[in-house]
This record gives C-alpha cells, sequence and structure tokens, in this order.
C-alpha cells in the first residue's frame, strides 16, 4: 500500500496504472472519504465490495468531474436530470440515471439505473479529471460502521486492502451525499444527505 499526502505529477501517473490494473484506492472528496475503482472492471469491483464486506445486492455509485464521463454510463438524461446536474453539481448530489449496457451488473447489483456525482474537492477532481472513465465510489468502511471522513477513521482496516491511499485531510461536509431519482418530472429524494435539493 503507497500513502500519498500531496498530488504530484509522477504519484497522479501511478494511480492512473493502478485504477488501469484492476486496482483500488482511497481518496478525500467533500463528503466523506471514498474507497473506488474504475467502474468497468469487474475484478476491481468485485475487490471493493471484498474489502468492505459490503452485501452484493447493494448497487455502487460511480464519481466523475463531467458530463462527458457521465454520458460513458448513463443514457437518456431528460431536462429535469440536466437541470439537476447543472445546478448541483459539482457537489454532494448523487443523481440516479438509467445506466448503458457496458455497466457491469454487479456494479449496480442488477439493476438498469446506476448513481452518479461529481464532487465538490479538488483532490478527488484532480484523480477524476485525469482518469478516463469513472470510479465506481462508495464510502471508506466497513459495511454497517460509520463512513471515514479522516484517514485515522479507516486506515488500520484498509492499509492491507488498497493499492493506494491518499490523505487530503479532514472531510468538509462528513455526511454522505443526498441521493435522488427522476420520476415522471418529480424529484425523489432516496437518501437524504446535507444538501436539500429544491
Amino acid at each position: 500500500m503507497k500513502y500519498i499526502k500531496e498530488l504530484t505529477k509522477n504519484n497522479i501517473k501511478e494511480i492512473m496504472e493502478v485504477l488501469d490494473n484492476d486496482g483500488v484506492i482511497i481518496f478525500p472528496t467533500d463528503t466523506v472519504y471514498g474507497i473506488g475503482c474504475n467502474c468497468f472492471s469487474t475484478n476491481a469491483i468485485k475487490k471493493l465490495f471484498s474489502f468492505k464486506e459490503r452485501d452484493i445486492n447493494k448497487p455502487i455509485n460511480v464519481l466523475t468531474d463531467s458530463i462527458d464521463k457521465i454520458n460513458l454510463v448513463a443514457r437518456n438524461i431528460n431536462e429535469k436530470e440536466k437541470d439537476l446536474i447543472d445546478k448541483y453539481l459539482p457537489g454532494d448530489l448523487t443523481i440516479i440515471l438509467d445506466k448503458k449496457e457496458e455497466v457491469p451488473d454487479i456494479l449496480t447489483a442488477n439493476l438498469d439505473t446506476v448513481g452518479v456525482r461529481i464532487p465538490n474537492n479538488d483532490i478527488a477532481l484532480t484523480i477524476l479529471s485525469n482518469y478516463k472513465y469513472p470510479l465506481a465510489t462508495t464510502s471508506v468502511n466497513i459495511s454497517g460502521n460509520s463512513p471515514g471522513i479522516e484517514v485515522d477513521d479507516f486506515i488500520e482496516e484498509f492499509k492491507n486492502k488498497v493499492d493506494i491511499i491518499v490523505d487530503g485531510g479532514k472531510s468538509k461536509i462528513g455526511i454522505s451525499s443526498t441521493i435522488v431519482r427522476v420520476d415522471n418530472d418529480n424529484v425523489n429524494i432516496l437518501r437524504q444527505g446535507n444538501l436539500k435539493v429544491e
């Protein structure tokens, strides 16, 4: 496991290589720390479930840095969904969208939808903007425990599992994102986080 305190060109390159080779990284976001991997790598996603001891029937969302990359995993994005993306992202809102066929079923627990978010955190955005695909990302914690908001919260449990940990200090928000799904132009809140959707 490599521990990174500051992103440099060299270790960004190293992170990209880890992600390309089915590796798993931990990095800060605006809400809580995330554990992530290439969202198109079934092998890496299996590791994610295993490391977290997460139920395979619970889907994992994706993080990315742009609308273009959201389009790699989602289809049929309607005007209401576009409005939510424009208004709240980057930020602590996860939007459930119709998924593309290329997205592995293991990521979405065989559902035909995928949750997407653009985090408002410079370190996360640097990693995400340098990587060609969105990252399957969930909070860093053993399932059922509280999400990690600083490295000390999870390092003992995860240091022998993941390839790289990026330390960005304490998370700004410290609460998981609000999750919404648009249905017939109605915005349904599936999980209430810090963000209040108007």
